[in-house]
């Protein structure tokens, strides 16, 4: 085909519509296509062909796309015949990019799946923290259950110590105790765990000195004593108890926060009444 109708916006515009509407078909027949419109008007239009005659031909060829909807091969499956030529257009570094963003995908997922199906924090040994209750505390057992009593110090803060395993491969931080426990009724629930630069997994501190940090990191595979305290606001007339058997707090997994409810290792701690001053 001549220079001069190379140039033709009309029939430039026409090629590129052919292209674009080949899309359906294989490579190599879409190629052999446009060479095949291609020598065509080459043989028909003159250099000196004009504009209206140029048009006449191309409308006498018809549209691109029913060309290439002529020449497609007819197939039960067009979307996925679609698909594949399609792909085969795709250049090497999008597949460059999509081999290793589906790898990293994967990855991704895999790791979130591992998050959340972390082994939960476990209980191992319990006690009331504070000598003040630790001197007045009563333990009975039934049903293989041993519940520790003490009494309701109004307005004062109390607490228990838990020892804490974590058995999973995931580092997890307590970040504070789930608004949604209940132990009676308190105020200003606190939640810290022993730390320290020179730790071993059993918690046993090395070297240096340890301390009770908010948050608190337990490493994977390791013991560390937690505290739980808040400040007793239980309204209990004569004798009547405030039971709690777990303690369910906020952790953070890797990049997810869950709840975790730690039942308190066949123990029950109880606050004893009255409450002082009074229920209102």
């Amino acid at each position: 085909m001549s220079e001069t109708v190379l140039e033709s916006s009309r029939v430039r515009e026409y090629l590129r519509a052919l292209d674009a509407a080949c899309a359906i078909l294989p490579v190599a027949q879409a190629q052999e296509l446009h060479e095949m419109i291609a020598a065509h008007l080459d043989e028909v239009l003159t250099p000196g062909s004009s504009d209206a005659e140029v048009r006449a031909e191309l409308i006498r060829l018809g549209s691109p796309r029913y060309l290439a909807a002529t020449a497609a091969v007819p197939s039960r499956f067009p979307v996925l015949r679609n698909l594949r030529n399609r792909a085969r257009r795709v250049r090497w570094w999008v597949w460059a990019a999509i081999a290793v963003l589906v790898p990293a995908l994967g990855t991704g997922a895999g790791f979130l799946i591992s998050m959340k199906s972390a082994t939960p924090l476990n209980v191992i040994g319990t006690g009331w923290l504070y000598p003040a209750d630790q001197a007045r505390a009563l333990s009975t057992t039934a049903d293989g259950v041993t519940q520790t009593t003490v009494p309701i110090r109004s307005g004062q803060r109390q607490g228990i110590e838990l020892g804490v395993l974590n058995n999973s491969d995931w580092t997890q931080v307590i970040l504070g105790v789930d608004p949604r426990w209940t132990f009676g009724t308190f105020e200003q629930a606190q939640v810290s765990v022993l730390s320290g630069p020179h730790l071993n997994r059993a918690g046993a501190t090395l070297s240096g000195t340890s301390y009770y940090a908010s948050p608190g990191v337990i490493p994977p595979h390791s013991y560390r004593f937690v505290r739980v305290t808040w400040i007793s606001d239980m309204c209990e007339e004569g004798d009547g108890e405030s039971i709690a058997d777990h303690v369910t707090l906020l952790v953070r997994v890797g990049t997810i926060t869950r709840t975790e409810d730690l039942l308190l290792d066949g123990q029950a701690f109880a606050l004893q009444g009255p409450s002082r001053g009074g229920c209102g």
